[in-house]
């Protein structure tokens, strides 16, 4: 009895340090490690996606790489040549909702010392509306070492924020937020004149020192005379729309800011919401409600009333007494 359950907890011991070797084998694994040649070149991923609605300007983005210092090297780290970072560079309508991953390649320099060198590599912030830089760095290791004296690369790893990176996952990560603004119109009232338009002017305003290379554009409304496609981020617009209509301006980047006015006859009471905001990854609304309601005229002047219901009761009166008759007499 005691062999078996020996046997069973050395097995049980056995089982334990195998998983945990097959655990540490996978982490190992999953990590992004390339063994380039000795001034060959490396990669690492950037992920570019849409948040909200719109269509991305084209952009491309750069980075920067600095010296972080050397381990174990036989040589001042300030006197190592620096590797070259390229870029990432995306069409018109690059960003969609799955997010599209790009290679970056970096070009190593000729090591001609062991040691382990560090990179620090940060993205440049652009000026592109509605586009989020990735503001964390990336450090890059590279491992130079002698074989059989040949200077050679073991190993190029990343990480960010103290993790490695796994093979496929971005070291960069953008992202594009935009939207629509919707505005719809609504006659009300028994006076309300529903195929008639009314004149309204929307505002946009960009932020300060933000690059908008994209109109917006303008889809729906049933007044043709005039109508724009498209309106410039910071200047205004005028159209016009009768009840049911509703007009869509998109691809709004996020902190576009908006103000929509009507002109409304005097003669209608206007009611709207939503009708002023700053656009962000959700869709926004401005609704415009005009009443107008009044007295309908029948001919009959209520001042009279009496009278015509006294005259009304003698011709009822008068009716009984003729059909009472009748009766009578037959």
């Amino acid at each position: 009895m005691k062999r078996v359950k020996r046997l069973f907890a050395c097995l049980l011991a056995l089982t334990m340090m195998l998983g945990l070797s097959a655990t540490a084998f996978a982490t190992e694994t999953a990590e992004k490690v390339q063994t380039p040649a000795n001034g060959g070149t490396v990669t690492f991923e950037k992920e570019y996606k849409l948040v909200g609605e719109g269509i991305s300007p084209a952009e491309t983005f750069e980075f920067n790489i600095a010296k972080a210092g050397v381990e174990n090297g036989g040589v001042d780290a300030e006197k190592q040549d620096m590797p070259t970072v390229g870029t990432a560079a995306y069409a018109q309508n690059g960003a969609t909702t799955a997010g599209n991953k790009k290679e970056v390649t970096v070009a190593l320099p000729t090591y001609t010392s062991v040691g382990v060198y560090s990179y620090i590599i940060t993205e440049k912030t652009g000026t592109t509306a509605g586009v989020a830089y990735d503001s964390k760095s990336v450090t890059m290791k590279v491992t130079a070492v002698d074989n059989n004296g040949t200077i050679e690369i073991a190993a190029v790893s990343f990480t960010k924020a103290g993790k490695k990176l796994a093979d496929n996952e971005a070291a960069f990560n953008n992202t594009y937020t935009a939207n629509k603004l919707s505005i719809s119109k609504t006659v009300a009232g028994n006076l309300g004149d529903k195929s008639k338009y009314f004149d309204f002017t929307v505002t946009l305003t960009g932020k300060e020192g933000e690059e908008y290379s994209l109109p917006a554009t303008i889809t729906g409304g049933s007044d043709k005379s005039g109508k724009k496609e498209n309106v410039a981020i910071s200047g205004t617009t005028t159209f016009k729309l009768k009840h049911g209509d509703t007009i869509t301006i998109e691809n709004l980047p996020a902190g576009v800011s908006y103000k929509v006015e009507e002109a409304t006859p005097s003669d209608y009471t206007m009611n709207a919401t939503g009708q002023e905001g700053t656009m962000d990854a959700e869709a926004k609304t401005a609704a415009f409600t005009n009443t107008k309601t009044g007295d309908i005229d029948t001919g009959v002047y209520l001042d009279n009333l009496p009278y015509i219901l006294v005259f009304a009761g003698v011709l009822a009166i008068a009716a009984v007494f003729i059909v009472r008759r009748r009766r009578f007499e037959d």
